[in-house]
């Protein structure tokens, strides 16, 4: 995983956590990712960098879009703006900002409402005489929802946890939380297909350096 990590250190200046590799691994080799770890410990760099490396790997077998969707507005915006020195041909679709209605750019930040209006064909920024255009978006992209257990267990968790059943192996999935119990996120994999649980229970050292690193508060205040 050498070339993982260099491409970590020359395309953001630092070391990557050993987990964040791993999940590079798996994803890469055709994984699908149910991550848990704590809020600011670098989920977000975990699921966006294997996407830019295959970006500029094009003999890799990786979804050319990326669609990165979190249950709020301020951190989607929050988000997208943390990694915009970084990330290239990038747009957010929030309702608040309306930059790719159409999800034609490489990678889009999206509220979960947008990502599921758009699979369940009714997109909340478009008419019905477009409707089922951004649903061939979703289908073959690279799919990140982020705080998961932020989402409403019996609507949109309900419909996101559908959707990647009956998408199947035709996208790749990364799911991230903070705080989903062992015994939830294990009903995830048995329920969805070709999944993999990545956890710091793993990485003694990742846990070590990462519990010495989080400030005492959250990074993001969402109000």
């Amino acid at each position: 995983m050498s070339q993982y990590n260099d491409f970590y250190k020359s395309n953001l200046g630092f070391e990557p956590y050993d987990y964040q590799l791993k999940v590079m691994e798996l994803l890469l080799s055709g994984k699908n990712i149910i991550l848990s770890v704590p809020t600011g410990a670098g989920k977000t760099w975990a699921a966006v960098v294997p996407f830019l490396y295959a970006k500029s790997n094009p003999s890799l077998h990786f979804p050319k879009k990326m669609i990165y969707s979190s249950p709020l507005r301020t951190l989607t915006n929050s988000i997208y703006q943390d990694v915009l020195y970084i990330v290239k041909n990038a747009s957010i679709q929030t309702g608040e900002y309306n930059e790719d209605k159409l999800f034609e750019k490489d990678i889009i930040f999206s509220t979960i409402d947008q990502t599921l209006s758009n699979f369940l064909c009714f997109p909340l920024p478009l008419s019905q005489s477009q409707a089922n255009i951004n649903a061939g978006a979703l289908i073959g992209s690279y799919l990140v929802f982020d705080e998961f257990h932020l989402l409403d267990p019996s609507r949109s968790m309900a419909t996101t946890i559908g959707m990647l059943k009956m998408l199947g192996n035709l996208t790749r999935c990364c799911i991230m939380t903070a705080s989903l119990d062992k015994k939830f996120m294990q009903g995830l994999k048995e329920n969805l297909p070709n999944y993999k649980i990545v956890t710091l229970d793993s990485f003694p050292d990742d846990k070590r350096k990462i519990k010495s690193l989080l400030p005492t508060t959250n990074k993001k205040k969402i109000i």
